[in-house]
C-alpha cells in the first residue's frame, strides 16, 4: 500500500510540472508545439490573408511550416476543419525578388529550413494543395482568393 501511495504521489508531482509548461491558445484554436493555428473558410487573396493573421495575436502570420511534423498537424487541421475542402489553401511563404534571387523566408521572418514541394515553384504565393492531402506545396498565384491557416506563439498557461 504504501508504494503505490509513493507512485501516486510521484505521478501527481510529474503532472502538476508539466502543466506549467502547456500552451495556451484562444478557444477556437488549436496548439501545437507551443503555437496557435486556425483554418479560416473565408477566402482572401495572399495579403488580405496575411493582414488577417497579423489581427489576429500577437505575432501572427499566415503558416510557415518548420517541419514534416508541423506540416503533417497542418494538414489533418485542413482536412478536418474545412467542410467543403478546397483545392488549395494559402500557406505563408511569398517570393521576394532579391535581383535574381528569391527570398527563402516565411512571412512570419523564419527561414524555410524544411521542404516539401509538388512542383517548380514558378509564381509567387506557395498553397497547400487537396490532391496531397495538404501536405505538399504548390505555387499560386498571389491574386486568387483561398482559405488559409493562421498561426501565432501561444501565451504559456498561467502556472498557478
Amino acid at each position: 500500500m504504501g508504494q503505490f501511495i509513493f507512485v501516486n504521489l510521484g505521478l501527481l508531482v510529474v503532472a502538476f510540472s508539466l502543466r506549467g509548461s502547456e500552451a495556451c491558445c484562444p478557444c477556437g484554436w488549436s496548439s501545437y508545439d507551443k503555437y496557435c493555428y486556425k483554418v479560416f473558410a473565408k477566402e482572401k487573396v495572399w495579403d488580405d490573408a496575411e493582414k488577417f493573421c497579423m489581427e489576429q495575436g500577437k505575432g501572427g502570420h499566415v503558416v510557415s511550416l518548420g517541419s514534416i511534423e508541423e506540416g503533417d498537424f497542418v494538414g489533418k487541421l485542413i482536412s478536418k476543419k474545412l467542410k467543403n475542402q478546397p483545392d488549395f489553401v494559402w500557406i505563408g511563404m511569398r517570393a521576394q525578388d532579391q535581383g535574381l534571387q528569391c527570398s527563402r523566408r516565411w512571412s512570419d521572418g523564419s527561414t524555410m529550413v524544411y521542404e516539401n514541394w509538388n512542383g517548380l515553384y514558378s509564381k509567387k504565393c506557395l498553397t497547400l494543395t487537396k490532391r496531397t492531402e495538404y501536405l505538399k506545396w504548390l505555387n499560386y498565384n498571389c491574386g486568387f482568393t483561398l482559405p488559409f491557416v493562421c498561426k501565432f506563439l501561444a501565451e504559456p498557461d498561467d502556472p498557478e
